[in-house]
């Protein structure tokens, strides 16, 4: 067991790594106007290291009954699939695939909460970060169903709802990243600050596509 866990753990460290720097590159060279196909090809990265990430924490945490991880690592693919299906998808029809993504997360994110108000009773400030995230998660969530009840989204809409997912996804690597180095109490900064950080960015960009559009 512990020989196929530690390749499990190893393939998730380096996927974190690639996933940490493309997506942050990804972003950069959108802010900065490069060449899309730079932007395209630092994104295709950083959905195939979310990937990796996924596979290997489901087991992992599983294994080490680590509920904790298990939740986060659901939230953080929900995000970056959403973020890779509105870029593929140009004509914004939405498909099975994206009523199962925003419906599943609407109801993990119902067990986050749960899980977080546990977490708390028990006095774990890490309570606080699960409830946070429970919040973000259920919003988007719950705004992907209604995009998608009402027959999807197309051109600048579409693409603020990709970008915003990816940064999104960017922030829980992020926050995985320096949970696991940096020591500091009480832990739930650590967890949220990446959140308060980067969400003006979205914002920002954002605001910029539509300005642009």
């Amino acid at each position: 067991m512990r020989d196929w866990m530690s390749v499990l753990l190893l393939l998730h460290i380096a996927a974190g790594f690639v996933a940490l720097a493309s997506g942050y590159l990804a972003a950069l060279i959108k802010i900065s106007g490069l060449a899309h196909r730079w932007h395209v090809i630092a994104g295709r990265l950083f959905f195939a290291a979310m990937v990796v990430i996924f596979c290997t924490a489901i087991p992992v945490s599983l294994a080490t009954q680590n509920h904790f991880l298990l939740l986060i690592a659901i939230f953080s693919f929900y995000l970056a699939l959403s973020g890779w299906s509105y870029a593929r998808n140009r004509s914004g029809e939405p498909s099975l695939t994206d009523w199962g993504r925003a419906a599943g997360m609407v109801a993990v994110a119902i067990v986050m909460a749960g899980f977080g108000a546990f977490l708390l009773s028990r006095g774990n400030s890490n309570g606080i970060t699960m409830l946070v995230f429970a919040g973000i998660g259920g919003g988007l969530g719950y705004r992907d169903l209604r995009i998608i009840r009402s027959g999807g989204v197309s051109g600048v809409e579409r693409i603020g709802r990709h970008l915003t997912m990816m940064l999104a996804g960017t922030i829980a690597t992020t926050t995985a990243f320096l949970v696991v180095n940096v020591d500091f109490e009480p832990a739930y900064i650590v967890w949220l600050a990446p959140t308060v950080l980067v969400t003006p960015i979205i914002f920002v960009m954002n605001s910029r596509i539509r300005r642009s559009a």
